[in-house]
C-alpha cells in the first residue's frame, strides 16, 4: 500500500503552445495561471507560483475565498512549496493564449458546472484584482497613462480598455444575445471596467445551474478559431485568469513609467 502524502495536492492544467511556451492553470485556485517555457517547467514551478499567489491572498484577506485557497494559504504558511504537491491532470495542445485573439483550450475541468458559492468566490477575486489595478495606476498622470512604452506594447489606458472589453466579452462567449455595452463619452477606463464588471457579475450569477455545463460556440467576436468551444465554467476561469495576468503586468509596468 502506498502511504498517503501529507502534502496538499493541486491539479495542474497545461495549455501547450509548443516552442512558444506553455500556460499553466491551477483551476482550484481562482485566477491562478502562469507562463512557462515548456510543460516540464510548468510542473516544476507550479508550487512556487501557488505560494506567491497564496501570499497575495493572505495579504488581501482572501484566504477564505474557497476551501482550496484556505488550504493553499495554510500550507504555504507552514512549509512553503514543500507542503504542496502538483499533479498534471490535463496536458493539451493550444495556441499562445497570452497573445490577443488566440483561442483558449476547453479542458475537461471546464465541463463541470460551478455552484453559486464557487461563482461568487471567483467574482470576489476578480473584483479585488480590479480594485488593485485601480490602486496601481491612480498615481500616474494622464500623459503617463496614454504613452506607449514601445510601438508594439499597449499604453496603460489601452490595457485598461482591453481589460474592460474582456470583462464583457467573456460573458458573450455563452450568450449571443447579451447586449453590447454602451460607450459613454469621456468615461475613464477604470470606471468603465467597474461598470462592465457589474454587468458580468449579474450575468454569470444568473445562469441556471442546469446550463452551466452547456457547450457554446459563439457567433459574435470570435477568436482566431471560429469553432472555439466555451462553457460557463471556462468563462469564469478565464475571466479571473485574465484579470490576474494583467494585474501582474501593470505592477511591472507602472514602476517603469514612474522612473522615467
Amino acid at each position: 500500500m502506498t502511504p498517503k502524502s501529507d502534502r496538499s495536492s493541486f491539479d495542474l492544467l497545461v495549455e501547450d503552445a509548443g516552442t512558444e511556451g506553455c500556460l499553466g492553470h491551477i483551476p482550484a485556485l481562482p485566477g491562478l495561471c502562469f507562463r512557462a517555457r515548456n510543460a516540464e517547467e510548468a510542473e516544476a514551478i507550479a508550487s512556487d507560483r501557488i505560494v506567491e499567489y497564496a501570499a497575495w491572498l493572505d495579504a488581501e484577506g482572501l484566504a477564505d475565498l474557497t476551501p482550496e485557497t484556505a488550504e493553499a494559504v495554510g500550507c504555504a504558511d507552514a512549509g512553503g512549496s514543500s507542503g504542496l504537491r502538483v499533479v498534471v491532470a490535463e496536458h493539451v495542445a493550444g495556441a499562445p493564449v497570452w497573445e490577443s485573439g488566440n483561442a483558449a483550450v476547453l479542458f475537461r475541468y471546464d465541463l463541470r458546472p460551478l455552484d453559486d458559492r464557487s461563482i461568487a468566490a471567483r467574482l470576489r477575486f476578480v473584483r479585488r484584482v480590479l480594485d488593485r489595478m485601480r490602486d496601481a495606476v491612480e498615481p500616474l498622470s494622464a500623459s503617463d497613462r496614454v504613452g506607449r512604452p514601445a510601438p508594439d506594447r499597449r499604453s496603460i489606458d489601452e490595457t485598461l480598455e482591453h481589460v474592460g472589453n474582456c470583462v464583457w466579452w467573456y460573458c458573450s462567449r455563452i450568450d449571443d444575445t447579451l447586449p453590447e455595452p454602451d460607450d459613454l463619452p469621456d468615461e475613464d477606463p477604470l470606471d468603465r471596467i467597474d461598470r462592465l464588471f457589474g454587468v458580468a457579475e449579474s450575468h454569470l450569477l444568473s445562469v441556471p445551474y442546469s446550463a452551466r455545463a452547456t457547450v457554446h460556440v459563439p457567433t459574435r467576436f470570435p477568436t482566431k478559431d471560429p469553432n472555439e468551444r466555451w462553457t460557463h465554467t471556462k468563462v469564469c476561469r478565464r475571466q479571473a485568469e485574465h484579470a490576474w495576468i494583467h494585474l501582474c503586468g501593470l505592477k511591472r509596468q507602472v514602476p517603469e513609467i514612474r522612473k522615467e
